[in-house]
């Protein structure tokens, strides 16, 4: 494989010198280029906080139909449950596929602005279930350790485009942001899979950047790139997967990729096989202007501004819900 994956070390670049962090955003410029991906080390969320947020979340996957469905989603952008096969991610890619063999538990901010319409709109409420009182304190510190840290990578990045460290955290003090709990259920579960069938198709994210918890599995992510194809990427305990979005993309005007990848189906050879990803999706401010940067820091793609939030609404609406 000709792509290295990167991991940015939170402490150590806090620590380093003009010389080493210039080392540290060559190799990250490099890696985004080409496939829209790194690993982060030191990031601070507490190993038990992980695994209390994986296991609360594994508990309301292992409620009953009846249960789940009092907390179901009612529009494309919303909190709450999304059940097996109500998602077809490789519709993004304009691609035509089987539904996704994944089940889905949304969660997102409580920003309001005091407009009714808007904040229903991009801030739409959370369904805690009362079956599961824990997962709301779980999940809220959860989720304030991964807006801490959104905001301190999209600095680094800024950092590594030589532009202003603020250039993105500015227009991100009101982010939209989704944190879901994917629940891969095992083959014995699902039964016979159609042809071409994932646990995810493929498909790039839409923000900025995602922060992924992953469990290592048999049928587990993929990314790509033109160099490579299709390919796993590093499985490193303790670290987080970093992947730019569609955003993000946008916003350097094509210098950087928004990474495609896939979660391979449940497989044959280990049928048992069941995992639980935490993943965290993070945009910008609803009402904010993403003008693509001009060279030498963008790409030279030529990209149109957009509003992020319509660019959001847009693609979640039109690509991505299959049973709303």
């Amino acid at each position: 494989m000709t792509t290295a994956i990167p991991t940015l070390d939170l402490p150590r670049w806090r620590a380093a010198g003009p010389d080493e962090r210039a080392r540290t955003s060559a190799e990250l410029d490099a890696a985004l280029r080409q496939t829209g991906m790194f690993l982060l080390a030191g990031h601070g969320v507490p190993a038990d906080l992980t695994a209390r947020m994986r296991a609360v979340g594994h508990a309301f996957m292992r409620l009953t139909p009846e249960q789940k469905r009092r907390y179901a989603v009612s529009r494309p952008y919303d909190n709450g449950w999304r059940g097996l096969g109500a998602l077809q991610a490789s519709a993004v890619d304009g691609m035509a596929s089987a539904p996704d063999l994944h089940e889905a538990y949304h969660m997102g901010p409580t920003h309001r602005t005091g407009d009714a319409k808007f904040d229903w709109l991009y801030y739409p409420d959370n369904k805690w279930p009362a079956e599961l009182p824990e997962l709301r304190e779980v999940a809220t510190e959860y989720t304030g350790h991964l807006n801490r840290l959104a905001l301190e990578v999209l600095e680094v990045l800024a950092v590594t485009l030589g532009v202003p460290a603020d250039h993105f955290t500015s227009r991100s003090q009101r982010a939209t942001w989704t944190q879901n709990v994917n629940w891969y259920p095992p083959l014995t579960a699902v039964g016979r899979l159609e042809e071409g069938q994932m646990r995810v198709g493929p498909h790039a994210d839409f923000g900025t950047i995602t922060f992924l918890d992953r469990q290592q599995g048999v049928g587990g992510l993929e990314a790509w790139n033109a160099e490579d194809g299709w390919f796993k990427p590093p499985f490193v305990p303790g670290t987080l997967v970093v992947n730019l979005g569609d955003m993000m993309n946008l916003w350097t005007d094509g210098r950087w990729r928004a990474l495609r990848h896939r979660v391979l189906a449940p497989p044959a050879s280990d049928p048992d096989e069941e995992l639980v990803s935490l993943v965290f999706f993070f945009e910008a401010d609803p009402d904010a202007e993403v003008r693509p940067l001009p060279a030498p820091a963008g790409g030279g793609a030529g990209m149109a501004p957009v509003i992020a939030g319509e660019s959001i609404l847009e693609k979640v609406g039109v690509t991505l819900t299959l049973a709303d």
